[in-house]
Formats: structure tokens, C-alpha cells, sequence
């Protein structure tokens, strides 16, 4: 059960206890799907960002703020610093970054500027208190794993499917014969190579990653550069699905040749470290584009919070509906562009 919104005056109250401080004022700011962020116009001293995670049953608040301590302590400063947190009221204080929505205006050095930020992330892999970071958010280690999570949402969607034609076309006749084919690969090729694709990844190949990672969580600042924020789900996960989650992720909407080139960096600098990495990357990254249309409909689920989100914006549910399905569809076809032998015949 969700904690109830706050008010502007409870931002200010809670944010002036956490920074031991007078807040002047109190504007709504950023929102999102699971949190309310409110800029804090301070009586002395630049601006701070009071964030409120609603409860949700996961300790979102402590995984963000955990990960932007470690973050700030190990000095990277295109995330926010963290001030304080209060655990019973569900909030933290930030740092505020100032800048516009990095999707809305994107540029030609966004890929280079998303991919210089993972390659650093890596250099913390062996900092102090890395090995205590919990597991990102969804997290896998294994391609079996990767399988029973689209199976896992395959099966929810197909059953909704039933009295949605036009779903149960995509799913029937596009999206499972592509996803049948990217796991018959993928299974061959480790079979080919003497690999279980049961085994966990090791530890030492493993990735830190912020895990919803993309322009659609960055700002950018009048100097052109992105600062990052949201982590609510950073951990341990395979670098593979950092890499495939960043360039297929719907929020950021990369072009082609923008994807192409995260993974071509991506790919160099894991790749030094992991042997197997680029045929792992060339079996996986088709399974996890199918799990991405898959949480893009999501919003046909009634229990799901997309379709709650898509019905609070108002309008006709069946069209806002239509609008995902198009959405996986589109970007069902980049995946089958990039990888011809998964095009149904």
C-alpha cells in the first residue's frame, strides 16, 4: 500500500529538518511513475531536491540513496550528491541539478556522453564498498534467467491477449516466432561452445549499472553536458543487459546510428575484461529487446502501474493502448532490423 502524496508544506517541513535549514519555499519538480521530487528554494544557499518514494513493498529509497553515496564518496559528480534521508517519511535530500530534459532535445554526442559514463562506472568495480551494493533492480546472471523473465511476462500479456485481437496478433504472429528463434540461437551457440546457459555470470564479469539508464533519466546542463539522475535500481547485473537496456530502452528513443555506437563502446570496453562477452552480447541482446516490448505493454495488465499512469493522463484507455502497441511493434522492428534471421516468415 502506496504512502499518500505530499503536500508542498510537508516538503518544507521534512526538508528543513533533513538539511538544518530554513526552506523558503517548495515547488513541485521532476515526477515519475513511483516518486514526487520537489525543488526546495532554500533561505540561504543554492536550491535542493526533496525526494518522496511512495512505499511500493521495496526499498527504493535505500538503494538509490546507498548508490548515490557510494557514487559522491568515490567522486563522480554527474549524479547527485546525497544530504540526508529520512526513512520513516519515505524521503531523501539531493543535490538539485539545474537543466532541461535531456530527451527532449537530443544531440549528436548523447551516445558518447551515456557511454563515457558506464566505462567510468566500471572503474569503481573494485572501489571500497562496491562489493556490498546490492543487485540492480531485475537483475540477471544467466541467459536461463533471461529466458524465464520474458516467459514470465509473456505469460501474464498473453492471457490479457484474449480479448485484445490486435495484442494477440502481435504477440502470436511477430513477436514470440522472432523471440523462439533468438532462443533456439542462443541455446545452440552455448550448446556449440560447451557453455550452461544455466550458470551464473562471475562476479568478475559482472557490471555496476544504474539499470534505468538512458537520456529519458538525464538533464542537460547550459554547458551541453548530461548529468544523470533516478537510481533507484542500481546494482550488480550483466553488462550485457546494461548494454542492451541502454541502447533498446523506449524512454530515450536512440536512433540507429546513435545505439550502434553505445554498443560499439560498450562492447570494446567490456570485451577487454570478458572474452565471451560479444557472443554473449549477439545471443542476448535479441531476448532482452523482446522483454522491452513486453514492459512496454504492460499497460494491457490491469493490475500494472504503466496502465494506471496511462489511465490518470485522461483520455481513451483503448487509444492510449493502441499507442503502446504500436510502440512495441516499432521498436519489435528495430530489434528484427538489427538481427534479420528473427523476421518471421
Amino acid at each position: 500500500m502506496s504512502e499518500p502524496d505530499i503536500s508542498a508544506a510537508d516538503a518544507m517541513s521534512i526538508g528543513s529538518r533533513l538539511a538544518g535549514a530554513t526552506v523558503a519555499a517548495a515547488h513541485p519538480a521532476r515526477s515519475g511513475g513511483n516518486n514526487r521530487v520537489f525543488r526546495l528554494e532554500m533561505a540561504e544557499g543554492p536550491p535542493l531536491a526533496l525526494k518522496h518514494y511512495p512505499s511500493d513493498g521495496r526499498d527504493r529509497l535505500g538503494q538509490e540513496y546507498d548508490a548515490l553515496t557510494f557514487l559522491s564518496r568515490h567522486g563522480i559528480t554527474s549524479t547527485p550528491r546525497p544530504i540526508a534521508k529520512d526513512a520513516d517519511a519515505f524521503c531523501a535530500l539531493y543535490q538539485w541539478f539545474d537543466g532541461d530534459a535531456a530527451v527532449l532535445r537530443p544531440r549528436d554526442d548523447d551516445a558518447d556522453q551515456l557511454a563515457d559514463f558506464l566505462i567510468e562506472l566500471q572503474k569503481l568495480r573494485d572501489a571500497e564498498g562496491a562489493q556490498t551494493l546490492r543487485n540492480a533492480s531485475a537483475s540477471i546472471f544467466s541467459p536461463e534467467e533471461a529466458i524465464a523473465q520474458y516467459e514470465q511476462r509473456l505469460d501474464g500479456l498473453t492471457r490479457e491477449s484474449q480479448d485484445h485481437p490486435e495484442l494477440r496478433t502481435f504477440i502470436d504472429g511477430s513477436l514470440v516466432p522472432s523471440t523462439a528463434v533468438a532462443i533456439q540461437r542462443l541455446r545452440q551457440r552455448y550448446a556449440e561452445l560447451g557453455r550452461d546457459p544455466a550458470a551464473d555470470l562471475l562476479p568478475a564479469h559482472r557490471a555496476l549499472s544504474p539499470s534505468d539508464f538512458g537520456l529519458h533519466n538525464a538533464l542537460r546542463g547550459e554547458d551541453g553536458r548530461l548529468r544523470f539522475i533516478d537510481f533507484e535500481y542500481f546494482g550488480w547485473d550483466d553488462p550485457v543487459k546494461l548494454l542492451s537496456d541502454t541502447a533498446i530502452h523506449p524512454g530515450s528513443d536512440l536512433p540507429a546510428t546513435s545505439a550502434n555506437r553505445l554498443i560499439e563502446r560498450l562492447t570494446q570496453a567490456f570485451a577487454a575484461r570478458d572474452d565471451a562477452f560479444a557472443i554473449r552480447r549477439d545471443v542476448l541482446y535479441p531476448v532482452f529487446g523482446a522483454i522491452w516490448c513486453l514492459i512496454v505493454l504492460n499497460a494491457y495488465l490491469p493490475e500494472s502501474r504503466s496502465r494506471r499512469a496511462l489511465a490518470a493522463q485522461g483520455g481513451d484507455l483503448t487509444v492510449r493502448l493502441a499507442g503502446q502497441l504500436d510502440k512495441a511493434r516499432r521498436l519489435h522492428q528495430t530489434i528484427c532490423q538489427r538481427d534479420p534471421d528473427l523476421t518471421p516468415r
